[in-house]
């Protein structure tokens, strides 16, 4: 890695613009970076995962290797969750919605893992955590199409098929 001194935002800043510039390469080598910065912090972390997770999706369909990798960070950002929910509301931020949350759920409701889709909506209902629909409601005061309780009753109806 480059310097270690560098601070965990700023690799994910660099990552960023990597990821959106479409060298996404570059961005998969900055993003190690900021997992081994000297400054980690829960709530740095949880958007690195982000980017991780946003990265190897994108990649799925061209590397053998990203969609394992793609739920490999959802898994760590999730056992991570109650750490960065309580960093990210003592900053003074709302429950967010959660990358690793809603692209976990997606891959396994694709490949038919309801149990442990139903099992992740019950984790996240007990969080307290909110999906995307309940932010962009709360944003832009439209209607959303559901939220974790329901997705959780879509679940069961289909394990139950």
């Amino acid at each position: 890695m480059e310097d270690k001194n560098i601070k965990q935002k700023d690799w994910l800043d660099k990552a960023q613009e990597k990821f959106f510039n479409k060298k996404y390469e570059h961005a998969e080598t900055l993003l190690l970076g900021a997992l081994e910065a000297k400054d980690d912090n829960p709530i740095d972390r949880h958007f690195v995962y982000s980017l991780y997770i946003k990265l190897y999706y994108k990649l799925r369909n061209e590397r053998k290797d990203a969609i394992d990798k793609c739920i490999y960070y959802c898994n760590e950002d999730i056992k991570n969750l109650p750490i960065f929910l309580e960093a990210y509301q003592k900053a003074g931020n709302p429950l967010p919605a959660c990358e690793s949350v809603e692209r976990l759920l997606i891959i396994y409701e694709a490949v038919g893992e309801f149990q442990k889709a139903i099992n992740l909506c019950n984790y996240v209902i007990k969080l307290g955590l909110q999906n995307r629909n309940d932010w962009y409601e709360s944003q832009y005061k439209k209607k959303a199409k559901g939220d974790f309780r329901q997705r959780l009753e879509r679940l069961e109806r289909k394990l139950k098929k």
